[in-house]
C-alpha cells in the first residue's frame, strides 16, 4: 500500500484510479503529513450458489429444429435482412 498526499492524489487522480481498477493497487492518501483516506478497488462478491441454467431443458429450446426454411442460419437471416431492406414483404 502506496501514501500519496492530497496534492500528489489530485494531479494524478486518472493514474491512481486506473491503478486500482485496473491494477488493483491500494492507496492511503494524506493531507498535511496525516492520514486521512484510503483508495482501493471494490470487491464484488459473486453468488456461488447462483444455479447455471441448463438451455437443453427449457420449452423453447430448439422449437425451430424441424423447419426447413431455417437449416441454414445465416442464409435465412441475410435473406430476412435482404427482403427488410428492400421492403420486400411474403
Amino acid at each position: 500500500m502506496r501514501i500519496i498526499s492530497a496534492g500528489e492524489l489530485r494531479e494524478n487522480l486518472a493514474d491512481v484510479l486506473e491503478k486500482v481498477a485496473i491494477g488493483g493497487d491500494s492507496f492511503v492518501v494524506s493531507k498535511f503529513g496525516r492520514e486521512k483516506a484510503m483508495i482501493g478497488p471494490v470487491r464484488i462478491q459473486r453468488k456461488k450458489s447462483q444455479k447455471k441454467v441448463d438451455f437443453s431443458k427449457l420449452a423453447a429450446y430448439g422449437m425451430w429444429q424441424d423447419r426447413k426454411d431455417i437449416k441454414d442460419t445465416a442464409k435465412w437471416v441475410a435473406d430476412l435482412r435482404r427482403r427488410q431492406s428492400l421492403r420486400i414483404h411474403n
